[in-house]
């Protein structure tokens, strides 16, 4: 009885040591996962320093965030970002859909960057629905293969799926650039704030992809009208400003009409 005991204790030890183990290790999971997966879907460069998060509150931050450009583009990046708050649920960092309970971005650096056909923003959208789609197929595949085989589904690369109760981006401030016509802009971004991602009509969970393509829809949405609104004031300027200036000057205006079709 007693050898019987010393063997359930020493299980029960060992299982608490992995899943000890497997919490402590969230952090470089989470860094690992940003830096070799963010560009996977993105098409661009991902770097995150570092992340902090506490595996008994499931609270903490991520470090000195940036994404960077498509090809063809001469930005040095669209969004870098100090700090990052996040609220884990903990218990659900072993399940299978992971739920994040909040993510506050305060003061990002956004880029947006508008060429002759498109602008960053929705390229790397285009990037994210098309490279993200591609991963998550074959995840899905993988996972289908693994359950027919008798494998672990988890050992096979099965996606892991997110749900995002509230994301919040405060205080975002963009430069916009036109490098075809040589002009920047500044603009301030209106709070952005995005709930029940991956909770949307019954579901259980998004890929990582999915979430992500949610934010920069909402992202590019805002900075399209802000860049919008600051070009329209410029234009104004420099037609006011035309007679004095010259026909320079209301080339550039004619410019930016024509760019935005107005």
């Amino acid at each position: 009885m007693k050898k019987w005991i010393l063997i359930v204790g020493g299980l029960g030890a060992l299982v608490a040591g992995a899943v000890a183990a497997l919490l402590v290790s969230i952090n470089p999971i989470v860094e690992a996962g940003v830096n070799k997966f963010g560009p996977d879907i993105t098409g661009t460069h991902v770097f995150l320093k570092k992340a902090d998060i506490s595996v008994f509150s499931g609270e903490g931050s991520l470090h000195e965030f940036t994404l960077g450009n498509p090809k063809g583009y001469t930005a040095p990046h669209a969004v870098k970002v100090g700090s990052v708050s996040v609220a884990l649920d903990k218990d659900s960092l072993l399940e299978d859909v992971i739920v994040i309970k909040k993510i506050a971005i305060d003061s990002p650096d956004i880029i947006y960057e508008i060429g002759k056909k498109s602008n960053n923003f929705d390229d790397i959208i285009k990037n994210v629905e098309q490279l993200g789609a591609a991963r998550d197929k074959a995840a899905a595949q993988k996972q289908k293969e693994a359950a027919k085989s008798g494998a672990d589904a988890k050992e096979e690369g099965a996606a892991k799926k997110v749900v995002i109760d509230e994301l919040v981006i405060t205080n975002g401030k963009a430069a916009i650039r036109m490098p075809s016509l040589k002009l920047d802009f500044g603009a301030d971004l209106p709070e952005i704030r995005i709930k029940d991602i991956g909770r949307e009509k019954g579901q259980s969970g998004v890929t990582m992809a999915q979430a992500a393509q949610r934010v920069l829809k909402a992202v590019s949405s805002q900075l399209g009208s802000a860049s919008k609104e600051a070009i329209s004031k410029a234009r104004v300027s420099l037609t006011v400003g035309s007679e004095g200036l010259g026909k320079a000057a209301k080339d550039m205006g004619d410019k930016i009409k024509g760019l935005f079709g107005k």
